[in-house]
């Protein structure tokens, strides 16, 4: 009997492995957009009742007033004749002609600029033009010095050029960070510097030298290219024309965006004067250019062509702000100014009329003006009633989960991408998978529009819209979600139906993309 049982059993077919089909949700990417991932922290504000104020503090122009205190070309010219001389004089090598310590003043009357008195002045950047001619029958060294001009503290300007017999040199020579003491050897005066000037029969001269009636000697001196980096003084009373100039605006460059409006803006135009000089400021015109489009929008309004007082500013002494602004707001809601940046401009063109020290030498010779810190305009704007927003671009990326995905064993499956918008914008969007280059791999989504949510009648949006989309889980799909390391997507935005919408701080769109994988699972 146990003989027959052993046969038998070793007679019996092995029993097929039992298997199942599993359906498997599997989430391989999951972000947010939130608001400030469409608009810049630096451009909106948070208020009370989460609902968000747009606020726009832009830099229209700035005016660097460098002609307000600009110097003369000419320091000086000087000639030397020896026509009354009643015999030759002999000289040796080395012996002194001429040598003389003297103040000289600047011309400004040359610039047509009146009352100008200046003590101090550093010199940004420049040249010295050095001219000598030598009408005599020996070479000579020519010495020359600005005493009053002094670089590094101790630096004083000095040189010394050797001038052939009969010929003229022409040298230039740097004057960058040169700080100018214009108060003359006494230190009383206004616009005068004080100079070194010698005249010498070269020390290589090969013997005696005479000097004769017909010799003569001329030395001009000139500022070229000069900036004036600092300056103190009195700066007169004087009206200077400014424009048409061209001052690039940023506003938008941080927005990738083909259209742009405002409702119900506040707008403010900030005057910001660096300058220790008060005076009457006007606007001749103010011009908003869009160079794509060759659109521009004049502002127009009562405050154009209007005298717009504004104080001086003070030094404070403070090494770490040397400068305490005069900072004065004018209300321009009035104008047209939403006009001019529904344009979407890229430029400004300004043309304004400045009269400077308008009370005269109120502060008692202290006018004082920086390069670095100029007037300047600046746009404010606040927008709490709504905007209207026409294909802005943003662009995110997040990492991929796929790589964990048993992708071997699906038999069938699709890719389920949820939006549920908060917004009340619409978006079109694109949708690729990246390697670890961030090089796309695939393309999920191409112009797909995400429905925006419609605000109720309190202009705020109470529920999300939804929008499903569905893929279809091919060969090639497989490969790329296992290969994936991000999702990097571009979303076109747009207000919906065209309409000015109020934005609030909570609103978000939501995206979830989710592998509904089917599964085959043998034991």
């Amino acid at each position: 009997m146990f003989l027959i049982i052993v046969a038998f059993s070793g007679c019996q077919k092995e029993r097929p492995h039992p298997s199942w089909n599993v359906d498997l949700l599997a989430p391989l990417l999951i972000d947010t957009v939130k608001i400030s991932d469409i608009i810049s922290d630096t451009l909106i504000e948070g208020n009370p009742d989460n609902s968000i104020t747009f606020v726009f503090d832009k830099k229209l122009y700035e005016v660097n007033v460098d002609s307000l205190v600009m110097l003369p070309d000419t320091l000086f010219s000087w000639s030397f004749s020896l026509q009354y001389l009643p015999n030759p004089i002999p000289l040796e090598p080395g012996d002194t002609i001429i040598e003389e310590i003297f103040d000289w003043p600047l011309d400004f009357s040359s610039f047509h600029i009146e009352g100008v008195e200046l003590e101090n002045a550093v010199i940004r950047s420049g040249e010295i033009k050095f001219e000598v001619l030598d009408q005599s029958e020996g070479d000579l060294l020519c010495v020359f010095g600005i005493n009053s001009a002094v670089r590094n503290e101790a630096d004083t300007f000095m040189i010394a050029e050797k001038v052939p017999a009969g010929q003229n040199i022409d040298e230039t020579y740097d004057f960058s960070k040169y700080r100018l003491d214009l108060r003359g050897s006494e230190g009383i005066e206004y616009n005068m510097l004080n100079y070194y000037l010698a005249l010498i029969l070269h020390p290589d001269e090969q013997g005696t030298v005479y000097l004769n009636p017909a010799d003569s000697f001329a030395i001009n001196i000139y500022f070229e290219n000069i900036v004036i980096d600092y300056a103190k003084g009195y700066f007169g009373q004087n009206t200077f024309g400014f424009g048409p100039e061209l001052y690039d605006f940023s506003l938008f460059d941080d927005l990738e965006i083909s259209g742009f409006s405002m409702k119900d803006a506040t707008i403010f135009l900030r005057i910001e004067n660096n300058y220790g000089v008060e005076g009457l400021f006007k606007i001749i015109e103010l011009l908003a250019i869009n160079s794509s489009t060759n659109e521009t929008v004049p502002l127009q309004g009562e405050m154009v062509d209007s005298n717009l007082f504004i104080d001086r500013a003070v030094q404070t002494g403070n090494g770490l702000q040397i400068i305490e602004p005069f900072i004065q707001t004018y209300d321009f809601s009035n104008s047209n100014f939403t006009d001019m940046i529904e344009i979407m401009p890229d430029k400004f063109s300004y043309t304004i009329k400045i009269q400077s020290n308008i009370f005269g030498d109120s502060t008692n010779h202290n006018n004082f003006f920086y390069y670095d810190e100029p007037i300047r305009v600046y746009m404010e704007a606040e927008v709490t009633q709504g905007v209207k927003i026409e294909d802005m671009f943003i662009e995110k990326r997040e990492t991929w989960n796929g790589e964990g995905v048993k992708l071997d064993n699906i038999t069938e499956g699709r890719l389920i991408l949820i939006f549920k918008n908060g917004f009340p914008f619409s978006f079109d969007m694109n949708l690729f998978l990246e390697n670890e280059t961030m090089e796309t791999i695939d393309t999920l989504l191409y112009d797909a529009f995400i429905t925006g949510a419609q605000p109720g009648a309190d202009q705020k949006v109470e529920e999300p819209a939804e929008t499903r989309i569905s893929i279809v889980l091919t060969d090639n799909l497989k490969k790329s979600i296992k290969e994936a390391k991000y999702g990097y997507y571009e979303l076109l935005i747009n207000s919906i139906d065209d309409e000015h919408v109020k934005i609030y701080s909570d609103y978000i769109m939501e995206l979830k993309i989710n592998g509904d994988f089917q599964f085959i699972i043998e034991q």
